[in-house]
């Protein structure tokens, strides 16, 4: 039986992979840059492994890898989250021949976690989404401030989660707020700001031939930070339109492998509007997998070459949490606490689902704790994990 490599073993969705394929019976290597991480204390982890940083030292990251891969036998290798994938996008075709895996086209994961592209993408498809502006240097700003209506977004044109986003209410806040950003990103995006509405994603698994082979719905139900920041509760729902209007806007990528787009409702229209395309696994993974649509144990199935039946149908109504950091900084913050639905203290009666703590596999809980206190040491660590 092929092994599976699982990379950044401190976020949630490689926990939730860890767990879904461990009780299938497969066995899971995970992999993080410290040994300490909750998926490598799954009962679902046969083995855990550290390596280096692939942010601070991307080249013996790449190193080690590819030496790890021929070690393992080519196993099914799943890379999860943005800085991985963005190395082992460049070395894409070295890659597929040392691991079973399922990628998308080289040129067409650029496009998708690129947010300037993903916009010109979708005004190419007509699929509705915010009016956004390249902004190289400061002068770029001057015709923004003249002729875009305040207020605005301004965000990294290459970034995930919430980290970088701004907004900016008035005129003269524009260029600090761009010099502020541009310290950390080369590239700044200004876009239309979209009233806040519902927010969605739509979690898609394309096989080889570009075909949908599971989709699943969720809609964000509790943010932190409050306004703008990733999802600490989702709920599964059915909005076939916007499986459509994704299916749509990905077309002309021709794409395989794994992918979520994001969208929110423009109260001014009721109609949603295309915010991005995330190339990988979404941190809120467990929600579908508890709902029904296994993305993990499909996906490896389909890097194996083995047939997989279409999965489209899953509960409707159950909701995941990240209560800890995630909910429970957003209770602490949100000035309407006692009118949360569901309440922070909630659980199967609510349909709640901790995507982290479970009776079944404690250990990442404790472990997940532990981290969260040593995070606690250093703050700006912390600011920008829980943005992820």
């Amino acid at each position: 039986m092929n092994t599976v490599f699982i990379t950044d073993g401190l976020l949630r969705k490689s926990l939730s992979t860890t767990r879904s394929l461990g009780k299938q019976g497969i066995q899971t290597v995970v992999g993080e840059k410290s040994g300490f991480s909750p998926s490598g204390f799954s009962r679902y982890c046969r083995k855990r492994v550290t390596y280096p940083n692939p942010q601070t030292k991307p080249h013996l990251f790449k190193e080690w890898l590819f030496k790890f891969l021929q070690q393992e036998n080519q196993p099914v290798f799943l890379p999860m989250d943005d800085i991985i994938m963005d190395i082992v996008m460049k070395h894409r075709d070295e890659i597929v021949k040392a691991s079973k895996c399922l990628l998308p086209r080289k040129s067409s994961y650029e496009v998708a976690a690129d947010k300037y592209e993903t916009m010109q993408l979708a005004r190419q498809q007509k699929i509705d989404c915010p009016i956004t502006y390249l902004v190289r240097r400061v002068e770029d700003l001057d015709h923004i401030r003249d002729t875009a209506t305040f207020p605005l977004i301004i965000k990294p044109r290459k970034s995930s989660g919430s980290r970088g986003i701004r907004k900016v209410q008035k005129k003269e806040d524009l260029t600090p707020l761009f010099l502020e950003i541009q310290q950390d990103y080369p590239e700044i995006l200004v876009q239309e700001f979209i009233p806040l509405g519902d927010r969605y994603d739509v979690c898609l698994l394309f096989d080889q031939q570009s075909e949908i082979r599971a989709s699943f719905v969720q809609k964000e139900i509790r943010h932190f930070p409050v306004a703008m920041g990733p999802s600490t509760v989702q709920e599964s729902v059915i909005f076939d339109d916007l499986i459509e209007r994704s299916k749509h806007l990905l077309k002309p990528l021709g794409w395989s492998g794994i992918v979520e787009v994001e969208f929110m409702m423009d109260s001014r229209t009721n109609q949603p509007k295309v915010l991005e395309i995330n190339p990988r696994f979404w941190n809120s993974l467990d929600l579908a997998v508890q709902s029904g649509v296994d993305f993990p144990y499909l996906l490896v199935q389909l890097c194996l070459d083995k047939e997989i039946a279409s999965q489209n149908q899953y509960e409707i109504g159950k909701r995941s949490r990240w209560l800890f950091p995630g909910d429970l900084l957003h209770f602490l913050w949100n000035p309407n606490r006692r009118f949360m639905d569901p309440p922070l203290v909630s659980g199967k009666r609510q349909r709640v689902y901790d995507d982290t703590f479970t009776l079944h596999d404690p250990v990442p809980g404790v472990i997940w704790i532990l981290t969260c206190f040593r995070f606690l040491l250093n703050f700006h660590v912390l600011k920008n994990f829980i943005k992820r």
